[in-house]
């Protein structure tokens, strides 16, 4: 049998798509990215000790090219959720979560995804992000997601299989 859809509406902002962009950067990023800059930094303050002036200037280039690409991305996922935002009239989409699929309906159309078709979920306190593949996510800001969708969701991916980072 059955149960009755989850049904909610979430209203998105230019602050939902900043904060959907940086925890997207933060996770996808991670502490890792901030180790590898720090050890870089390292590596150019030890090369300045030395004889070896190119050394330091490879470094500098490297680290540069690094920390360019990390602020990209970010940039990157910003510009594309202002991007989708902008299409949205009224920004706002409606959330409709049922035995077998996970739909949304916007002014841009409607679909549905069976759940094993989400891979992952990124929790956090202010956005949950829904992860569908590499680089393609929807966001649900905590403060308009019901405990109740957000509880179903959760024990959906539990039953698939998906992966759940809080």
């Amino acid at each position: 049998m059955e149960s009755e859809p989850i049904v909610f509406t979430v209203r998105y902002t230019r602050e939902a798509c900043w904060i959907s962009a940086l925890r997207y950067w933060q996770r996808r990023m991670g502490v890792r990215y901030a180790i590898e800059v720090v050890i870089g930094v390292g590596l150019i303050a030890l090369a300045t000790q030395g004889p070896y002036r190119w050394l330091e200037i490879a470094l500098w280039v490297v680290v540069s090219f690094f920390v360019v690409l990390g602020a990209a991305i970010l940039v990157i996922h910003w510009r594309r959720a202002l991007a989708g935002l902008a299409m949205l009239d009224p920004p706002q989409s409606t959330w409709r979560l049922t035995d077998d699929t996970i739909g949304q309906e916007s002014s841009l159309g409607e679909s549905a995804i069976r759940w094993e078709g989400l891979v992952e979920l990124w929790k956090f306190d202010d956005v949950w992000l829904l992860i569908w593949g590499r680089d393609v996510y929807s966001t649900i800001p905590v403060n308009q997601f019901p405990r109740v969708a957000r509880h179903f969701i959760e024990r959906k991916l539990k039953e698939t299989g998906a992966r759940i980072r809080g």
